[in-house]
């Protein structure tokens, strides 16, 4: 009877430890306009999902890599767009229009990021040869 009060209390106590572990490591996924309505409010622990807006993006290499640019709701952009900067190396797929989910921080109007995810388009398509190589010979 002992025994199974320990196997009983160490998986009560497993099952914790794993509940909170997955709790405080995970922060909800919020669009731009989610961050927006809370206005002022800093966000210490933030993960958004958001489209990279038509609007000025610069890339400094020097001294170090540093991304600005800004988010808005993929399907709501009118809803407003968010100032991002991020300290790192502009990813390869990183483009107007493309989807981007961003771990951070919301602080002073701004969202610091820790990493940028650029998502692939969710349709392939190949690139036409001919368009290609009329680019390359300037015509």
């Amino acid at each position: 009877m002992k025994f199974l009060s320990l196997v009983i209390t160490a998986i009560i106590i497993g099952a914790l430890l794993i509940f909170q572990a997955t709790r405080s490591g995970s922060a909800p996924v919020l669009m731009p306009s989610e961050v927006l309505a809370r206005g002022s409010v800093d966000i210490p622990r933030l993960r958004m999902a958001g489209r990279i807006a038509d609007k000025p993006i610069n890339y400094q290499t020097s001294p170090s890599a540093r991304l600005s640019f800004s988010v808005e709701d993929p399907k709501h952009p009118e809803r407003g767009s968010l100032p991002v900067v991020y300290n790192g190396v502009r990813p390869d797929m990183f483009a107007v229009g493309r989807d981007v989910i961003i771990d951070g921080e919301f602080s002073a109007g701004e969202v610091r990021a820790a990493s940028l995810l650029t998502q692939c388009p969710s349709k392939y398509e190949a690139p036409d040869p001919e368009k290609k190589y009329k680019e390359e010979l300037g015509g």
